[in-house]
């Protein structure tokens, strides 16, 4: 049976952080050779390729626990002691450089995802981690001074120090490890509620559907009742019975477990009041008298959703609009104001970039990433209760969570 200081079981974002650090703190310390990769799949970082449309979006500049759901409060200390220029050094440091967009979107200047997975892995390498292709672990046994791992296929390994990071549940078709939720009840944690987060939004208005392809930038707000559960802007992509778009993404992170009287309003023309429009309207029926009601909304919206949103309100298309009245007018304004779509649920796992819910960071030593019931137990990235919003915030909890855990059991090993 092999023995080795420290397992890292998951070679996604932040086990391959973990495992290279943790490597390169043992090495500095005439240590090396004692870190070994676990990995149930044929090769490492398939999850990490995929991310930001595989050019990886790795950090955000813009760094804070609001950007965060779960126990946010609690991750507080993680963020902080690992800002995203921190992160960003420690790549350059593996030699990649990191650019960064108008809105604090950092990514590797090359806009491969692949150059990011190759700087991690081949730091691994250099710093002598060891690995292990097709481990799928089955079990983990606490034992006297150490972990004995077992595979499915029943391979054997004593870890002193075991780093889990096998991500979650999202995105099956690039990894689905919900048995790493199995391995942390067994070693004595508690798991949350687990939930498919920044997912499309499903719906059963109809107007989706008609609308189907096609997209337009709105401020989006989510309700219970009359509740605003949050608001986001940005470009909204409508789909077959859903919604999508980087900001219905980060509102799906606040739909919650219940989704019962919950509905997206749609602001279609964020930059004028209800009145400012109404007035517009106005004008253009003084304007233009004999336009036809179906192209009210042709100077100012996409004009398939103008179409369909005065067929929402019921007008006549060939109508002329000196036909309608002010209150007419007002109704249509208020519609452009706040589109409503009923919400039925959340998308699939199958959609879902990240896992909402996990291990309750309250049972972690967060300095360490350490397990407090399990003591040389370290735990990282989407196995916690800690998602965040669209834009690097999920790939930074993962580095930081990794970096901590790694420099950590390094630390630990006598």
């Amino acid at each position: 049976m092999k023995r080795v200081q420290i397992a890292v079981v998951g070679a996604g974002a932040s086990g391959l952080m973990a495992a290279g650090k943790a490597a390169r703190c043992l090495r500095e310390r005439g240590k090396a050779g004692q870190v070994i990769l676990l990995e149930g799949n044929p090769r490492p970082g398939k999850k990490l390729l995929a991310t930001g449309n595989g050019r990886c979006n790795l950090t955000n500049l813009h760094i804070s626990p609001e950007r965060y759901h779960g126990d946010a409060e609690a991750a507080k200390a993680v963020l902080a002691r690992w800002p995203s220029r921190q992160v960003m050094e420690e790549f350059g440091s593996l030699g990649l450089i990191c650019t960064s967009d108008s809105e604090g979107r950092a990514y590797p200047n090359s806009l491969q995802a692949a150059a990011v997975l190759q700087v991690l892995w081949s730091a691994c390498e250099e710093a002598g981690v060891e690995t292990a292709w097709g481990f799928e672990v089955r079990s983990i046994a606490l034992r006297q001074n150490g972990f004995l791992l077992t595979s499915k296929s029943g391979e054997t390994l004593f870890a002193e120090k075991c780093i889990l990071a096998c991500g979650g549940m999202a995105s099956p078709k690039h990894s689905c490890e919900e048995k790493g939720y199995g391995l942390v009840k067994a070693l004595g944690h508690t798991v949350t509620e687990l939930s498919p987060a920044l997912v499309p939004l499903k719906t059963s208005s109809r107007l989706c559907r008609s609308l189907k392809g096609n997209r337009c930038k709105a401020k989006a707000a989510l309700y219970r009742g009359e509740e605003k559960l949050g608001e986001e802007q940005g470009e909204v992509l409508f789909g077959d019975g859903q919604l999508s778009g980087i900001c219905i993404f980060d509102l799906s992170s606040r739909l919650g477990k219940k989704w019962e009287h919950t509905e997206l309003r749609l602001d279609l023309l964020s930059r004028f009041s209800v009145q400012g429009i109404t007035n517009y309207l106005k004008q253009l029926r003084k304007n233009r008298p004999a336009l036809p009601a179906g192209e009210l909304f042709s100077g100012a919206l996409n004009l398939r959703i103008g179409q369909e949103l005065v067929k929402c309100l019921g007008f006549s298309r060939e109508m002329p609009i000196s036909k309608l009245s002010p209150q007419q007018l007002k109704q249509a304004a208020e519609a452009a104001k706040a589109l409503r779509f009923p919400i039925t649920g959340p998308g699939s796992w199958e959609s879902a970039q990240v896992t909402a819910g996990g291990v309750p960071l309250r049972e972690l030593e967060l300095s360490r990433m350490e397990s407090k019931k399990c003591p040389g137990l370290y735990l990282t990235g989407e196995l916690l209760n800690v998602n965040g919003d669209c834009g690097g915030f999920n790939l930074h909890w993962a580095w930081a969570t990794g970096l901590t855990a790694g420099q950590s059991a390094a630390a630990s090993i006598k």
